[in-house]
């Protein structure tokens, strides 16, 4: 079973308070090691363990350029988070898709702009050790699942 909660987040360094939901060791991540200031994010359990991981789409003007935005995956190892994911290029709509590779849930992006002739959903799959970093090239491919959930609009 798949739980998933989302939240619509604008957060900066000053306001930490404004996003319960996602606890504080992560926003410190967050804010302190990606220097993030403007972002949204969700929380899902990905890999089934019973601990959400926490799905990060950057929207500053800094993570951000013609063929997109960043997005970020972090997980809770021994109560540290890691980053699994740093995505470039990446456009929301960002979705949990049903299927899974190595235990983890697929992730689907949007890729346009940047050159990209014809947008499309690019499925993004676990490696054993992390998410790949650019939807533009291989070994991601165009998701033809339309199972899934949207989690970041």
């Amino acid at each position: 079973m798949l739980h998933l909660t989302a939240f619509l987040i604008t957060a900066s360094v000053s306001a930490p308070a404004e996003t319960p939901a996602i606890p504080a060791p992560a926003i410190a991540f967050i804010e302190q090691r990606l220097k993030l200031q403007s972002y949204r994010a969700a929380v899902a359990d990905l890999n089934g363990d019973g601990r959400s991981e926490i799905i990060i789409y950057a929207e500053g003007p800094q993570d951000c350029g013609s063929g997109g935005c960043d997005l970020y995956v972090l997980t809770s190892r021994t109560g540290r988070y890691a980053l699994i994911a740093d995505v470039s290029v990446s456009w929301a709509p960002i979705r949990i898709l049903d299927t899974k590779t190595n235990g983890w849930r697929d992730i689907g992006v949007q890729v346009a702009g940047g050159g990209i002739a014809k947008p499309f959903e690019a499925r993004l799959q676990f490696n054993g050790r992390a998410y790949p970093s650019n939807p533009t090239v291989p070994p991601v491919k165009p998701s033809s699942n339309r199972s899934g959930r949207i989690v970041i609009k």
